[in-house]
């Protein structure tokens, strides 16, 4: 008997063993010819919920003069890394310093016709007015009490009295570049000469980046407005990254002569001989932030900490022909340069602008604002994203 059970045992567990085997068997050649898809990785875009379904809605109240504000003229808005808002007051002959939500904090000593305002790393604000100088507050030395702040005449070329600086922007924590155009021809075959400069730390001019002057394609500027240095998207998060010498710029582009087919580029880097040079970005070619159509004067240029890329464009005046393909406004970008989101119209109502120069962005995605200075009509706007149409 018990001979007998062990015999029956032995045979049940042989059978599920033979079981095992087989099912064992056709899992492994399941497994060996029938892979599973990698993942999809989303567009970068598509990486923050809801990037191209959200609107912009204006933030009231409009720092105006209705509200308090005596702007006059405001050619450029900067996002400071210090969390201060500066403001290029430009018919004011001075520069404004506000916290972020708007609350005036002071206003500089007097810079005539301020254009342009960049920051290095030690707190200094650099500035541009259209001549062939370069300013500087040293907010820093004076506590930040920027009423008490010389404004300091750190670089004129004065063995050329008729370039105009229009842009300044920081790059590897002190050298700077500026967007230079000579206007010294004013015969009717009007030509300007259009330059990036590269200054030193010290205010020393390098010279010129080496960009083929009044080219009509990538790497080249006509009549340029702006530009802003990678650093901006890095700063204080990356030291390796933000010790770069890739920028954006924007450029009117077009004389009565002459037409650039890019009024916004992106120049990259790339190793050359273990060193990293500049190279004009062509994977952007026949991307929305390339498209010349969607321009007319392209003013400045902002990026934020995502690589998203804002352009403001101050369009055509209402009265002009074909102003309504042109209306003032801004754009946001992907970093592959899709269109987002847009905000144009003409006039001085919510969510219209006249002749609109400066754009900045606080840094992060999470409650980002836009800040846009409302030249023509004497304030500073201010945007935020929002999925409630």
């Amino acid at each position: 008997m018990v001979k007998g059970i062990w015999m029956k045992r032995d045979s049940i567990s042989g059978r599920m063993a033979g079981w095992g085997l087989l099912l064992l068997g056709l899992v492994l050649s399941s497994c060996s010819h029938d892979k599973l898809p990698l993942p999809t990785i989303p567009p970068v875009e598509d990486r923050f919920g809801n990037a191209g379904q959200q609107v912009y809605v204006q933030i009231n109240p409009p720092l105006d003069e209705a509200h308090g504000y005596t702007f006059s003229r405001p050619a450029d808005v900067y996002v400071g890394v210090d969390n201060f808002l500066y403001i290029a007051d430009t018919g004011n002959d001075r520069i404004v310093m506000l916290d972020l939500g708007g609350a005036v904090q002071g206003f500089s000593q007097p810079i005539p016709h301020p254009e342009a305002i960049s920051q290095n790393d030690s707190l200094q604000l650099l500035i541009v007015n259209n001549t062939n100088a370069v300013y500087r507050i040293d907010l820093v030395k004076y506590n930040h009490e920027i009423w008490r702040a010389p404004v300091e005449k750190v670089y004129e070329q004065s063995s050329e009295p008729t370039r105009q600086f229009t842009g300044i922007s920081v790059h590897n924590g002190f050298e700077y570049y500026v967007t230079v155009i000579d206007v010294a021809d004013t015969s009717t075959n009007f030509k300007a000469h259009s330059f990036i400069y590269d200054f030193f730390a010290n205010h020393t001019l390098k010279g010129p980046l080496p960009m083929h002057v009044n080219g009509t394609g990538l790497f080249s500027a006509i009549l340029p407005n702006a530009v802003v240095s990678m650093r901006e998207r890095w700063l204080d998060i990356s030291s390796r990254n933000e010790d770069t010498p890739a920028f954006w710029f924007v450029q009117k582009g077009f004389t009565s002569v002459l037409r650039n087919n890019f009024p916004v580029q992106h120049i990259a880097t790339r190793l050359f001989e273990g060193q990293e040079v500049l190279d004009p970005d062509v994977s952007l070619i026949g991307t929305d932030v390339y498209d010349r159509s969607r321009y007319y004067n392209a003013e400045d240029i902002a990026i934020d900490r995502s690589g998203f890329v804002f352009v403001v464009d101050a369009g055509l005046p209402p009265d002009h022909p074909g102003s309504e393909a042109h209306p003032p406004g801004f754009y946001r970008f992907s970093p592959n340069g899709k269109l987002l989101q847009s905000v144009t119209g003409a006039g001085s109502g919510e969510r219209q602008f006249s002749t609109p120069r400066g754009i900045a962005v606080t840094p992060f995605l999470e409650d980002q604002v836009v800040y846009i200075s409302d030249t023509g009509n004497n304030r500073i706007l201010r945007f935020k994203l929002s999925t409630e149409l």
